[in-house]
């Protein structure tokens, strides 16, 4: 159920790991110029990284006299590359829209790397100096680190330790300003997430993730710093439960923030799921205690079906008329979006909402009986 945005950076290649591929559509243009300092023949490929960190072919172009071009269309934001006649790769973090120059030495030659230099995107750039920063701080505390184990007395480890809080300080204050400027880029994006951490600029991962959801980027790296952020947030105690929005089987909409000012029960749950269909008869018990009760609510989340998309909701209206369980009159996370903002890992998923639309408590899997679960439930809301 798990997907991490997680990129490993080399010198001038970017490799994505659970990147997607899916066509949205080529919709968003892209003008590149290339030179070559090297005689090289062939074609160039501009390429898009797919979840197996293979250059996925989105255009090519002819070398003529030393020069390529492109102008072209991207589906989406995402980490694509150059690729020269198979002899050189460059990496690049696009949004779509960019105009970009690049020179190239095209080839590697018995004495010197094939080097490039790549112009036209200012985000581009300020993402690269930033890694560069992040590359001279790695090296300035491993060197640290290596005095820290050689130190014989603790007033010296002392001394280290001030020396690397100092370090740690500083080099927060020399890339926040860079990160913050890249926005909500996928620039901003890639670095917010590689480079930031709760304890170092956390506050400003969940300032992005804010406003990346206001500007309605639903792009899949947004997707997935999205709800990278909101896993770390959902079950803290008082964070604020992600608002959304689902229809029932019978085609009513339903929206969390529609229930503010009560008790609000979560259940993730599919229909293959034989832990969540355990569970039922303890969260039917509990809704029919609660049932006179206008303060408390409860809304069985339908997610991860193993159907099309087109076929889900018939799939889950012959499962609850077939096994009776009418009294979860469930919700239709369709594409599993809504459990995905609240970073469920599996199912079943409970979450607790207060009357102030804060998550109160969370759990997962089956707690073993009918009793078990009812008592938690109960737990949940009365205390």
């Amino acid at each position: 159920m798990k997907k991490k945005l997680l990129l490993l950076f080399f010198v001038g290649i970017f490799i994505s790991c659970n990147s997607q591929t899916k066509d949205f559509g080529a919709e968003l243009p892209l003008k590149i110029k290339g030179t070559l300092n090297n005689d090289v023949s062939g074609m160039v490929y501009l390429e898009r990284m797919n979840e197996r960190n293979i250059g996925a072919r989105v255009d090519s172009s002819k070398i003529t006299g030393k020069s390529f071009a492109f102008e072209t269309k991207i589906a989406e934001p995402g980490i694509y590359q150059i690729n020269i006649a198979n002899e050189q790769v460059i990496g690049l973090i696009l949004d779509g829209g960019e105009q970009l120059t690049i020179v190239a030495d095209g080839s590697a030659t018995p004495d010197k790397a094939a080097t490039a230099k790549v112009e036209g995107s200012e985000k581009m750039r300020m993402f690269n100096e930033v890694m560069s920063d992040m590359q001279n701080f790695s090296q300035n505390v491993n060197a640290l680190d290596g005095k820290f184990q050689a130190a014989k007395s603790e007033k010296d480890k002392a001394v280290l330790r001030n020396q690397y809080l100092a370090m740690l300080e500083g080099q927060k204050i020399l890339i926040m300003p860079k990160i913050k400027a890249m926005g909500t880029s996928l620039a901003g994006i890639i670095a917010s997430n590689n480079f930031l951490k709760p304890d170092f600029g956390g506050e400003y991962q969940i300032e992005l993730k804010e406003k990346l959801e206001k500007e309605g980027k639903n792009h899949f790296f947004a997707k997935m710093f999205i709800q990278t952020v909101n896993q770390a947030l959902v079950g803290t105690v008082g964070s604020v439960a992600p608002d959304f929005e689902l229809t029932t089987l019978e085609g009513k909409k339903v929206k969390l923030s529609d229930f503010r000012g009560k008790t609000v029960v979560i259940d993730f749950w599919a229909t293959w799921c034989g832990p969540c269909i355990m569970a039922f008869p303890g969260m039917k018990k509990a809704t029919e205690k609660y049932k006179d009760n206008p303060d408390v609510v409860f809304l069985f989340v339908n997610t991860f079906e193993r159907v099309g998309e087109g076929q889900w909701k018939d799939h889950v209206s012959k499962f609850i008329t077939n096994r009776g369980f009418t009294f979860l009159n469930p919700v239709l996370d369709i594409g599993n979006q809504t459990a995905m903002t609240y970073g469920v890992e599996g199912i079943p998923a409970k979450f607790c909402i207060d009357k102030d639309g804060k998550v109160k408590h969370k759990g997962s899997g089956y707690l073993g009986s009918t009793d078990a679960v009812f008592n938690e439930m109960v737990e949940w809301i009365e205390k």
